[in-house]
């Protein structure tokens, strides 16, 4: 296409030439469109939503999903599902990458309740070729039935829903080859299962889980069929290679053979456990408020800002009450290294041995600890689930600003330093007579 009788006084030659230099541009510019149409349909993927009122529509959304090859959201609308059998999503390839959100209109406003379960499963065939995929659960409710996610090469988040009274299994499983896991601001109470009542992470490789302002409370493992062998009351965490962090978490009443509270084992990396609270959770073995496995002599577990109180252990008198530690599981005699700071313990813990009724490390020659108390913290109304500090509580200011993954807000969203210096355990004390420190900007001062 030619731009021609726009100057018709110009010369001839300018004319032509006027002609050659347009028409290479617009090839130029054609050829352009014609790579980005390329590209975009190639590497865009236009996402889907399905808007789910009942549990028919519900599993068609998710079947569509597995096999439409776009990232999809599933809306599941305000009511309560009565789900009687298993609700499915299943690739062999992980939807080749794509993202899978199924959302509900809050955790008490969309409830799946009825016995059977949701499933998501991105290696059905469990010859580990998906890579990619992100699956996010959130804003729902499940109750009496449990949900279940495998995967290979994926990451998972389960973020603001409410696992209630859900057995055979415990709240959620997330089973996963290598990835991350992300559990942040759930309510798990009442479940039931052997491997992490409330919650099971498990990752056979490498990756990262993560665990942060949830409440887990009255959960618990146990294997009635095979005496002593359910781990993680409220919370199993299993990973290879990587990092497991447990933050600002409420831990209380829950119970099971190994690891009240947290049951957790770490081959080779990092576990961080900093400002949670552990309160009234108990095992029939070892580590009524935390069992920690460690197998590699190369891994660091790093335990700060945390309160463990009136937690229980049954295995004599190196039960480990609130904590456990195993450092030697690969058996050579060579301990992991444990860091110990600015925990408050229940009464019978020995900071300088590491070997006690409330604090048990089998293996204490790369122990460190420092400025740990064993006082009553002064909740508020434990017995009815009020785990924040009065006023007059000693583990006010007595934490570690420097304490590994300190969240920057405290379990209720406060600012998790106030007045120079964290406190201990999941809640921030904030003097409601008194402005928060930075309430004077907002206010002009």
């Amino acid at each position: 296409m030619y731009f021609v009788g726009l100057t018709p006084n110009f010369p001839k030659f300018h004319h032509k030439f006027r002609k050659f230099r347009l028409g290479g541009m617009m090839r130029a510019r054609l050829l352009f469109l014609v790579f980005l149409v390329a590209f975009f349909a190639t590497n865009v993927v236009f996402g889907e939503t399905f808007e789910v009122t009942n549990p028919y529509e519900f599993q068609s959304a998710l079947t569509e999903a597995a096999s439409n090859g776009e990232d999809d959201i599933v809306n599941v609308a305000e009511g309560t599902y009565n789900i009687t059998s298993t609700l499915n999503y299943e690739t062999n390839d992980g939807d080749s990458g794509h993202k899978l959100t199924i959302q509900g209109a809050g955790a008490n406003k969309t409830i799946l309740d009825g016995g059977g379960r949701v499933k998501i499963d991105t290696d059905a065939d469990w010859n580990g070729g998906d890579s990619g995929a992100d699956v996010t659960i959130e804003g729902m409710t499940f109750k009496n039935h449990r949900g279940y996610i495998h995967g290979t090469h994926i990451n998972v988040k389960i973020k603001e829903c409410t696992f209630s009274r859900n057995s055979d299994g415990g709240g959620i499983e997330v089973r996963l080859d290598s990835g991350t896991i992300t559990v942040t601001n759930n309510t798990f109470s009442g479940n039931s299962g052997v491997w992490g009542g409330g919650v099971m992470t498990y990752l056979r490789s490498e990756g990262t889980i993560t665990v942060t302002n949830n409440v887990f409370s009255g959960n618990s493992a146990n294997d009635y069929a095979n005496s002593a062998n359910g781990y993680g009351g409220g919370v199993f965490a299993h990973l290879h290679s990587g990092t497991i962090t447990i933050t600002n978490n409420i831990f209380s009443g829950n119970s099971a053979d190994h690891g009240g509270g947290v049951w957790v084992y770490l081959t080779s990396g990092t576990l961080t456990i900093t400002n949670n609270t552990f309160s009234g959770n108990s095992a029939t073995k070892d580590g009524g408020g935390v069992c920690a496995r460690l197998y590699y002599d190369s891994v660091t577990l790093n335990i700060y800002n945390n309160i463990f109180l009136d937690n229980i252990a049954n295995i004599g008198s190196n039960d480990g009450d609130d904590l456990y530690v195993g450092c030697d599981c690969n058996g050579n005699h060579i301990g992991s290294t444990v860091n110990l700071y600015n925990n408050d313990f229940s009464g019978n813990a020995n900071f300088d041995t590491g070997q006690s009724e409330d604090l048990y490390i089998d293996f204490t020659d790369n122990y460190h600890h420092a400025n740990n108390i064993q006082e009553d913290p002064q909740f508020v109304d434990p017995v009815n689930g009020d785990f924040h500090l009065k006023p007059t509580s000693p583990c006010i200011d007595k934490g570690k600003n420097d304490a590994p993954e300190l969240p920057d807000t405290d379990f209720d969203g406060d600012p998790r330093i106030i007045g120079g210096t964290v406190d201990i355990g999941a809640d921030e004390y904030r003097n409601p007579a008194k402005p928060m420190p930075w309430l004077h900007l907002l206010l002009g001062e």
